[in-house]
């Protein structure tokens, strides 16, 4: 009793009010470009200690281009202590003179910023999807601002503007404090679940928390740039990297190495190779050896203990496919097909997700049910950009209504395979995301900076060199995730790479993909496997705290109490009396309750042995 009114008592200090945080100025702009209106609207307490910024539907005028959200309490100045948080990990401290960053990619339902004055979290809880975070420096002076782009949705606002303030003080005034109060909001309104919850009659999904994920990637066609649109006359050569053959002959080794689960994912599987035909599937591709050589590959699996599983794609639509048909493909504004990238089947169109949940997903949910798949079902992209709309007349949605419409999808894969893991850990399909194949590319665009590829981004300052598990302390614990784009294949680097603690930092499930399994073998997953072995119950825990405890060492603390200490720098660590070894890591596993009870239990039969004889 007095712990939860200890935690009653702090939680409630946590969310008490700061002084600064009451007001913001609210500047509206608009398409025929009337004079701009300007107005500072005070913040309405709410009774879990929120001040809310509420615009009613009602008061978003026709023919509004944009509102912008000017917080009077997020600005800092260059040199202050703080950061502003862009989602999902990244960390912006203010060093900058002048620079501006725009973000409208949202991963997540909330920002933050720390100032030396206040800290807030901002969760967005009206017209989350129509919105974009910039954060400016002028002159030194730095200011955090939200603009609702009204004009861009083209749809009538189906909401209301809301977005609640958390101010957090004391220890709690930092990011972990900000991702916290995101995670309780989100649990608190049932959107997620714990993942100790929803594996209990679930063995697929507990299968997969449990085991390493190893993705194979059969083959695919060249991008060829001069042919927009393929045709079965003209279309590349599907170039095979892994036949079925293959697949079995890296299963028999993974098992003579002594791994003893794993989840076994087709890549490029089918027809047409990676990112070919879709919306077609079906048939298998012959150049890897056809549905027969598949079947036989799943039954070997399995006859392993494996569980099976597949890569497909709902996004990219090509006009080479069978199925392809306009009236699915989404709609831009002024009615034209909605244009992708140009990618192995030729020039990619974004279909409506209304037409791939109702017309395309069933039929192939059956078939790859069919073929045997037992294991939960990964469909790329899907959680790696934000919902997109349709303006086609016969099925229009808005940003909210294709977000559903995907968490629909999400819950077919639950239901034919257990569960729904994609590509990265956008959360607008947070409530049927199993895993996420990564949470952040931060080394994907440190490498690419490193080879001089980000010479033109003009916010590119604005960033600071490092990523904090702003992601993982909100869905660690509830949503499986592999922490980034280079941290796949994490044991591939040497031991004390700073990618290989980094994903023991961040909690990561060990994921290959990238590596070529012909040339380097199995050892590289059989080193995860045992790495994974005593870490993989901390799956089932929250992240509930993150700090750097000295220059280059990192504490990750879950709920249970066990503590993970990271240490990068060139020295040895001491910490509770052992040794974090340089370039190394170290669990703390936290002691069970039960285990403590069966121990004193033992204590006193061999107090009465020594007595009593």
């Amino acid at each position: 009793m007095k712990k939860l009114i200890l935690s009653v008592m702090i939680w409630g200090a946590v969310l008490s009010l700061g002084a600064a945080v009451d007001k913001v100025k609210v500047i509206t702009t608009y398409v025929d470009k009337r004079p701009a209106e300007e107005k500072v609207m005070e913040l309405q307490k709410q009774p879990d200690g929120a001040m809310r910024l509420y615009i009613p539907i009602r008061d978003i005028a026709k023919g509004t281009d944009v509102i912008e959200i000017r917080p009077d309490f997020a600005k800092a100045k260059k040199g202050e202590d703080g950061y502003a948080i862009f989602t999902p990990n990244q960390a912006c401290s203010y060093t900058q003179e002048n620079g501006r960053v725009e973000q409208r990619r949202m991963a997540l339902g909330v920002t933050g910023m720390k100032t030396e004055r206040d800290t807030f979290a901002a969760i967005h809880k009206g017209l989350r999807y129509e919105y974009s975070t910039v954060l400016e420096a002028k002159d030194g002076k730095y200011e955090m601002y939200y603009r609702f782009l009204i004009n861009e949705m083209y749809f009538d606002p189906y909401e209301d503007i809301i977005i609640d303030f958390y101010p957090l003080h004391g220890e709690e005034a930092n990011y972990v404090g900000m991702a916290k109060v995101y995670r309780k909001y989100q649990l608190d309104r049932g959107e997620v679940k714990p993942l100790r919850e929803r594996i209990k009659g679930n063995p697929a999904l507990k299968y997969a928390a449990e085991t390493v994920f190893v993705r194979i990637k059969h083959g695919g066609k060249p991008r060829v740039k001069e042919i927009e649109h393929q045709t079965p006359e003209n279309e590349p050569e599907v170039k095979v990297y892994n036949t079925f053959d293959d697949f079995m002959d890296i299963m028999r080794k993974m098992k003579a190495a002594g791994i003893e689960e794993a989840s076994m994912c087709f890549v490029g599987w089918n027809s047409g190779g990676f990112d070919g035909r879709f919306p077609d599937i079906f048939p298998v591709e012959e150049k890897f050896g056809g549905e027969k050589k598949m079947r036989e590959a799943i039954e070997l699996g399995k006859s392993f203990g494996y569980r099976m599983n597949n890569h497909v794609c709902n996004t990219d639509f090509y006009r080479i496919a069978k199925r392809f048909n306009e009236d699915d493909i989404a709609k831009t504004p002024d009615g034209k097909l909605r244009p992708y990238a140009h990618l192995a089947g030729g020039r990619a169109y974004n279909p409506c997700f209304q037409r791939v949940c109702d017309r395309i997903v069933d039929d192939d949910y059956k078939g790859l049910k069919d073929l045997g798949m037992n294991g939960i079902q990964h469909v790329d992209v899907t959680s790696a950009i934000s919902p997109y709309p349709c303006h086609d007349p016969r099925h229009p949605i808005n940003r909210k209504q294709c977000a559903e419409y995907q968490i629909k999808i999400g819950e077919k894969a639950r239901k034919y395979f257990g569960g729904f893991s994609s590509e990265a850990g956008y959360d607008h399909v947070a409530p049927i995301l199993d895993y996420a194949l990564y949470t952040s590319t931060f080394y994907w665009r440190k490498d690419n900076e490193e080879k001089g590829r980000w010479k033109k981004l003009k916010s590119h300052n604005m960033w600071d060199q490092k990523i904090i598990p702003f992601w993982q302390v909100i869905y660690h614990g509830i949503i499986l995730s592999q922490p980034d784009w280079q941290t796949i294949d994490y044991t591939m680097y040497p031991k004390g790479h700073e990618r290989r603690l980094k994903f023991i930092e961040f909690g990561g499930r060990p994921t290959f993909y990238w590596m070529n399994y012909k040339k380097v073998g199995v050892a590289p997953i059989k080193e995860a496997y045992d790495e994974y072995q005593p870490m993989k119950y901390l799956q089932y825990e929250y992240m509930d705290d993150h700090r750097e405890i000295s220059k280059d060492v990192f504490l990750t603390v879950y709920s249970d109490g066990s503590e993970v200490v990271t240490n990068y720098s060139q020295s040895d660590y001491a910490y509770k009396g052992e040794t974090v070894p340089s370039r190394d890591y170290k669990l703390f596993k936290a002691e069970k309750k039960s285990e403590k009870s069966e121990d004193k239990k033992e204590e006193k039969k061999s107090f009465f042995r020594r007595i009593f004889g």
